[in-house]
């Protein structure tokens, strides 16, 4: 999904919403976290992540430089994705799809919209992924994404830790 695809962008209640459809014709809103959102995401984050983020660090994204975007079906938080840029190159910090909606063309989504968000502000975007994480990474290479390399022992694991595996895609 690219900027083009969305179908409409406007203003609701005074805050900027993107609306777009998914692979599989599934109706997306995209917007900015807020405050009264956080339990819902953090709701989301907890049942998607073995570690989750820690409250304050959602709560960092109302007034930092990372955004914090979700993606809503029919007013049900469905995922969102947190970016940041600075210095030229951009970073995806956290991106997740509620288990009802994986496999549903969701985290492509998300994943085209953190893309837009950072692609005038930087000339490379950074991940890290699990090197468990097999669906992850199919998504990131089928999405322009190579590796450049890994951290080791970065995620925390109930029995220690795991290597991640450091993407980068080309913006410009």
């Amino acid at each position: 999904m690219s900027v083009t695809a969305y179908s409409e962008i406007k203003m609701m209640n005074e805050e900027l919403v993107f609306t777009g459809e998914t692979c599989t014709g599934l109706a997306l809103q995209f917007r900015l976290i807020t405050a009264e959102d956080i339990s819902q995401v953090m709701a989301l984050e907890r049942s998607v992540h073995s570690h989750p983020w820690r409250q304050s660090s959602f709560e960092d994204c109302l007034n930092g430089r990372q955004k914090c975007w979700l993606a809503e079906n029919k007013g049900i938080l469905v995922g969102y994705v947190v970016v940041t840029h600075g210095g030229g190159d951009a970073e995806l910090l956290n991106i997740s799809v509620s288990s009802a909606y994986q496999r549903k063309g969701v985290g492509q989504c998300l994943l085209a919209h953190g893309v837009n968000c950072v692609k005038e502000k930087a000339d490379m975007l950074f991940l890290e992924v699990r090197m468990s994480n097999r669906k992850a990474i199919a998504l990131y290479e089928k999405e322009d994404f190579f590796e450049v390399g890994q951290r080791k022992n970065y995620y925390p694991t109930i029995n220690g830790h795991e290597d991640a595996l450091l993407m980068a895609r080309q913006l410009r």
